[in-house]
């Protein structure tokens, strides 16, 4: 399966929802994420894709669809299950060329450290994300397991 791929994003919810690392270290998170893909290396394409985040649980993932709109939530807002239909809601943002995720994937950078560097850029509050470090990690963690297909 290719990466950030539907299919992928399904496995990455299974894969993130059986981490009890990852449950541990997001135990008092609250903050759902849109993971923007931009265009680089083989990728040319933007690829948008939606994951749901509440207090150690991935609550959904999804690839949004190319004209699929979302809105940026308030800071501490509810969480908005996924709902046909509805457009998706999340408070943070997280965006970055195509070629700096796999270096994310392949464990070359730390997400946090490659937002930091600039690698990366965020929408939503720096200082809550700043504090998941290794809720952070533990997501990259999750992402091993499963079998992908690079672009």
């Amino acid at each position: 399966m290719k990466v950030f791929s539907e299919e992928w994003a399904k496995a990455y919810e299974n894969a993130l929802s059986a981490n009890q690392d990852y449950r541990a270290a997001a135990s008092w998170w609250e903050g759902d994420f849109i993971f923007v893909i931009e265009p680089s290396g083989n990728l040319d394409h933007e690829i948008k894709m939606f994951i749901g985040l509440y207090k150690g649980d991935c609550t959904g993932a999804k690839v949004l669809g190319k004209d699929e709109e979302y809105e940026i939530l308030p800071p501490n807002s509810p969480p908005r299950p996924l709902k046909e239909g509805e457009k998706i809601g999340a408070e943070f943002i997280f965006s970055g060329p195509y070629d700096n995720w796999l270096k994310v994937l392949k464990k070359e950078i730390d997400p946090i450290q490659g937002l930091m560097a600039g690698k990366f850029k965020l929408v939503g509050n720096m200082a809550k994300v700043m504090r998941a470090t290794k809720a952070a990690q533990e997501m990259v963690n999750s992402t091993i397991g499963i079998e992908a297909e690079f672009y």
